[in-house]
């Protein structure tokens, strides 16, 4: 028995369009183009905050004990080491830059603005152990209190300690955008 020639009404290619699931809405350009340039920045940023609390770390014991000062150099080592352990804090779990859907573009961009919020608090506690540290040595060299470096030390941190809150609040407000949508997406 022989076939009758296909005319073009295949059934099956209808039964396979009427049952595919249909694409969804497409990803927003610009904010796929935010949560990729974000994860580059934020990959940048992590290699350069870890690489210099190494190196600050390294060539601060090397100075340290090139003077014979042993308790600078714990000071250093242990500020150097709470620097990069804020670092590792700050930008744990850091969200994948691929977003092939709406929610997922919307779930990336909400966790990169948590990372950029621990980021802002991560930066404000170093800047505070900035200030002992400062205070520790000026102690330990008997350094007055009112000396310009350490007048220009405080001013210093209390200028980053300021742009780390307007940072924080500003991601406090992309979390609360991308959440918004992500809820009235998924609705």
């Amino acid at each position: 028995m022989t076939r009758p020639p296909q005319t073009g009404d295949d059934w099956d290619a209808l039964a396979e369009v009427w049952t595919a699931p249909q694409p969804g809405p497409a990803v927003d350009p610009g904010l796929a183009r935010a949560v990729r340039r974000r994860a580059r920045l934020g990959r940048l940023n992590f290699l350069a905050e870890a690489l210099g609390s190494i190196a600050a770390g390294l060539i601060g014991v090397w100075a340290a004990l090139r003077n014979g000062e042993p308790g600078v150099a714990v000071a250093v080592v242990l500020f150097a080491g709470f620097a990069l352990a804020m670092t590792l804090w700050a930008r744990r779990g850091l969200p994948p830059e691929a977003a092939d859907t709406p929610a997922a573009a919307l779930r990336a961009a909400a966790g990169q603005a948590r990372s950029g919020l621990r980021w802002a608090r991560a930066g404000q506690a170093v800047g505070v152990a900035a200030l002992l540290f400062v205070a520790a040595v000026a102690i330990s060299q008997g350094v007055a209190v009112d000396d310009p470096v350490i007048v220009f030390a405080l001013v210093f941190v209390l200028a980053a300690v300021a742009l780390q809150e307007r940072h924080a609040r500003r991601c406090r407000v992309r979390l609360r955008r991308h959440e918004t949508a992500l809820s009235e997406l998924e609705v």
